[in-house]
């Protein structure tokens, strides 16, 4: 695909993202994606087959959006000597505001809040991004702490899964459910209340090993 066609392509998607993440994907219309990017229904046409065509070239560009943070995060953890508390909140805070405050997934998260309620695809996909794949990947990295000596315990998944529910708990106190982005005052309230459960659970269920 030449370059210009392939940036044709992705205006139409990020338009298309932009309002299903709003209106639903059910009231957006070829007509509505074309007009917010200045083209022709035709040109729409050209690179896509129907609106359904769309959602799901959404779908599965979400998993490579994924995918790519999970092995940024894997590669930074295993080139880590040791975990500091600080750096261990850090984590968390980055995971919140670099996976699901990130632009493009977040506003997926709301496309798929709206949509999952009649689309089976949307629904698992879902959950898939707020838990599966999270749980898993933290499940990873708790298995890793875990064999260094860094975190107690004998369940990797539960110490997941625990503390998954404590960022999913911030994220959806302070960012989700409204369409107008949090104000300054609320995010650093967020952080604030992020950072105190990271904290104890990090004093909870830390190890002897190298662990400050």
């Amino acid at each position: 695909m030449r370059q210009a066609e392939h940036g044709t392509k992705e205006k139409i998607l990020s338009a298309a993202l932009d309002l299903f993440c709003v209106d639903g994907y059910s009231t957006v219309s070829i007509r509505d994606i074309g007009k917010t990017v200045g083209i022709k229904e035709s040109s729409i046409y050209y690179h896509f087959k129907n609106k359904e065509d769309i959602l799901y070239s959404l779908f599965r560009k979400s998993e490579q959006w994924i995918q790519v943070r999970k092995e940024q995060f894997i590669q930074a953890l295993e080139a880590v000597p040791e975990v500091e508390r600080e750096k261990f909140i850090s984590a968390g805070i980055a995971y919140l505001e670099g996976y699901l405050l990130e632009e493009n997934i977040n506003k997926l998260i709301r496309l798929l809040t709206i949509e999952k309620q009649r689309n089976a695809e949307a629904a698992e996909l879902y959950r898939q991004l707020l838990f599966s794949v999270p749980l898993d990947h933290h499940k990873r990295v708790f298995s890793f702490m875990m064999d260094k000596g860094w975190m107690e315990g004998d369940d990797a998944e539960h110490l997941a899964a625990e503390y998954q529910s404590k960022i999913l708990y911030v994220f959806h106190k302070y960012f989700s459910g409204s369409v107008v982005e949090a104000t300054s005052e609320e995010r650093a309230l967020a952080l604030l209340e992020l950072s105190s459960l990271l904290g104890r659970f990090f004093d909870q269920y830390r190890g002897g090993g190298s662990l400050k």
